[in-house]
C-alpha cells in the first residue's frame, strides 16, 4: 500500500512552516531578540540555524523519507535495528505531551476570539485585564475550550495528509502572513512605530555575550519543531523529486520572517502606550488587548491578532497529534486488524486530551496538581524541553551522520542526484561532527539550570512577587518569569515557559 505524501510542493512547504510557525515566534521571539541585540541576535539567530538546526532538520527528514513510515518504523527502517524503534517512540511520546499543554494555551486564543468580537476590551487597564485572564484561566472554560481546540485537530486530520493537513495549510499560512503584515503595516501609523523597530530590528553589539549565542541556538532549535517527531513524520510524506535542503532553508527563512513581522505588529503599540515590555501570556493575553481598544478599528485589530494566534497554534500541533495518529493507525491492531486512522484520532482525543485536562487545571490557583513541586502544566514543559527533544536531535544525528550508510544519506540528500552534492555535503558534515556536541552542550547546560521550585514558608505572611531565571533549555536561562510565593498555598508559576 503506497503511503500518503503531500500533493505539491507549496502544500509541503506551507505544512512544515506551519509545523515550524507556533505561538513561541509570535510572542516570544521578538521579545528576546530585542533584549539581546535586536539585528544582531537575529543574524547570530540566522547562522545558528544553518550550522546546526537545518542539518538536525534535515536528518529527521532522511530518517522519514528513507524509512517510509511513522516515526517509530522510520527509525527503525533506517538504521535497520529495531532498538532504534525506542528513539522514535521516546520521540512521539514527547510530541503527545508538548501537545497537552500546547492545547491548553491555544484554548485560550479561541476564548480571546470571541470576547475580541463581544467588546473588544474596550475602556480596561492592564490590572482590569490581569484580572480577567487570572478569572478566565481559574475558572472552567479553560478545559471546554483545550478539548474543542484537540477536537478541531482531530476533524482536520481525518481528512488525511493531503486533503486535511496540507489543505488546511495552504490556507492558514497564507492568511497568517497576510495578517502579520497588515498588523505591520497598521502599526506604522502609530506613535510609538520609530521605538518598538529600533527594540527588534536595531543591532546592538555590545548587548551580545555568551549566553545570548546559547539562546539564540536553543530558540532557533525548539522553535522549529525538532526532536519531537513532527519532522521526521512530515519528512515521510515529502516527495522524492523535491530537494530537502530546499525545504529546510525556505521553512527557516519563513520562521524568522514571520518573528519579525510579530515584532513588528506588536512593539509599537507597547512603546506608544508606555507600557511594560514582555513576552509570553503576560504579553498577549494581559498587555495587548487594551491597547488594541485604543486603535482605531481595534476591535477588527484584536479580532485579527487572535485568530493569527489560533492559526500559528493550530497548524503546529496538528503536526504533533498526526505523529501519534501514524504511528498508532500503522503499528496497532485489534483482532489482528490495523486500527483505521478514525479510531487512532478518538483514541489520542482521549488520552491527549485527558493530560490537557489535567495541564489546565494545574494552572488554577491553590491547585495540588504537582510534579515535584512543579504544577504539571509546568512540569511537562520542563521535562521535554530539557530531556527528551535534545537527546532527540543527537540521535536523530548520529543515526544519519554515522550509522545510516553514506550513499543511502546523500541519496536522500540530493533526491538521488536531482540536487547539489556539495551543499548536502556540507550539512552531512555538520549533522556528523558539530550537532552532536552543540547540542549535548545545550542538553548538559540546560539541566544545570533546573531549579526545583521551593516550598514557601509555613507562617502566614503576604505573597511575594520576586523575578526567578527561566529553568527551560527552550528559555536558556534567558527570560525571567513571575514567581508568586503564596505562605497558604503552592507555588503558582506564571511565566514566559508556556509551550512552544
Amino acid at each position: 500500500m503506497a503511503r500518503n505524501q503531500f500533493a505539491s510542493k507549496f502544500g509541503t512547504m506551507a505544512a512544515i512552516a506551519g509545523s515550524a510557525v507556533g505561538l513561541g515566534n509570535i510572542w516570544k521571539f521578538p521579545y528576546v531578540a530585542g533584549q539581546n541585540g535586536g539585528a544582531a541576535f537575529l543574524i547570530i539567530y540566522i547562522v545558528i540555524s544553518l550550522l546546526i538546526s537545518v542539518p538536525v532538520m534535515l536528518s529527521e527528514f532522511v530518517i522519514g523519507r528513507r524509512g517510509q513510515g511513522n516515526t517509530y518504523r522510520s527509525f527503525i527502517n533506517s538504521s535497520g535495528k529495531k532498538a532504534w524503534g525506542t528513539v522514535g517512540a521516546i520521540e512521539i511520546f514527547a510530541g503527545m505531551v508538548i501537545l497537552a499543554f500546547y492545547c491548553v494555551v491555544a484554548g485560550w486564543s479561541l476564548e480571546y476570539i470571541i470576547q475580541s468580537i463581544g467588546h473588544g476590551f474596550g475602556g480596561m487597564t492592564y490590572e482590569q485585564m490581569s484580572v480577567t485572564f487570572d478569572d478566565f484561566v481559574n475558572g472552567n472554560r479553560p478545559v471546554l475550550w483545550t478539548l474543542i481546540f484537540l477536537a478541531m485537530n482531530c476533524v482536520i486530520l481525518a481528512f488525511g495528509v493531503s486533503k486535511g493537513i496540507e489543505r488546511c495549510s495552504k490556507f492558514m499560512i497564507p492568511a497568517l502572513f497576510c495578517i502579520l503584515l497588515l498588523l505591520a503595516i497598521v502599526s506604522c501609523w502609530q506613535d510609538g512605530w520609530k521605538e518598538g523597530a529600533a527594540f527588534l530590528l536595531k543591532p546592538n553589539w555590545k548587548a551580545v555575550t555568551g549566553q545570548t549565542i546559547i539562546m539564540a541556538l536553543g530558540q532557533s532549535f525548539f522553535s522549529l519543531s525538532l526532536g519531537m517527531s513532527a519532522m521526521t513524520t512530515y519528512g515521510s510524506y515529502i516527495q522524492k523529486d523535491q530537494s530537502l535542503v530546499s525545504v529546510s532553508m525556505i521553512v527557516t527563512g519563513a520562521t524568522v520572517l514571520m518573528a519579525v513581522l510579530a515584532g513588528l505588529a506588536i512593539f509599537p503599540s507597547v512603546f506608544t502606550y508606555g507600557v511594560e515590555v514582555t513576552s509570553g501570556p503576560n504579553l498577549v493575553f494581559k498587555t495587548l488587548p487594551p491597547l488594541f481598544a485604543t486603535l482605531p478599528g481595534g476591535r477588527i485589530v484584536s479580532v485579527l491578532f487572535f485568530i493569527l494566534l489560533f492559526f500559528a497554534a493550530i497548524t503546529s500541533s496538528f503536526s504533533l497529534l498526526e505523529a501519534g495518529a501514524a504511528y498508532i493507525s500503522e503499528e496497532w491492531k485489534v483482532a489482528g486488524k490495523p486500527v483505521t486512522r478514525v479510531w487512532a484520532l478518538v483514541i489520542l482525543f482521549f488520552t491527549v486530551g485527558a493530560l490537557s485536562v489535567i495541564c489546565a487545571m494545574s494552572q488554577v490557583s491553590g491547585s495540588t496538581l504537582t510534579i515535584l513541586g512543579w504544577s504539571v502544566f509546568d512540569f511537562t514543559d520542563m521535562f521535554t524541553s530539557n530531556f527528551i527533544l535534545p537527546l532527540g536531535g543527537i540521535a536523530a544525528c548520529v543515526l544519519v551522520g554515522w550509522l545510516m550508510e553514506r550513499n543511502v544519506v546523500f541519496n536522500e540528500l540530493t533526491s538521488d542526484g536531482q540536487f547539489s552534492a556539495k551543499v548536502s555535503g556540507f550539512f552531512f558534515w555538520l549533522a556528523r561532527y558539530v550537532c552532536p556536541i552543540i547540542i549535548l552542550f545545550m542538553f548538559i547546560n540546560g539541566v544545570r539550570s533546573i531549579e526545583r521550585p521551593k516550598a514557601a514558608p509555613a507562617e502566614e505572611i503576604a505573597p511575594v512577587v520576586a523575578p526567578v531565571q527561566s529553568t527551560s533549555v527552550l528559555d536558556v536561562a534567558a527570560d525571567e518569569m513571575e514567581v508568586v510565593f503564596d505562605p497558604n498555598r503552592m507555588i503558582e508559576v506564571q511565566g514566559e515557559n508556556a509551550a512552544e
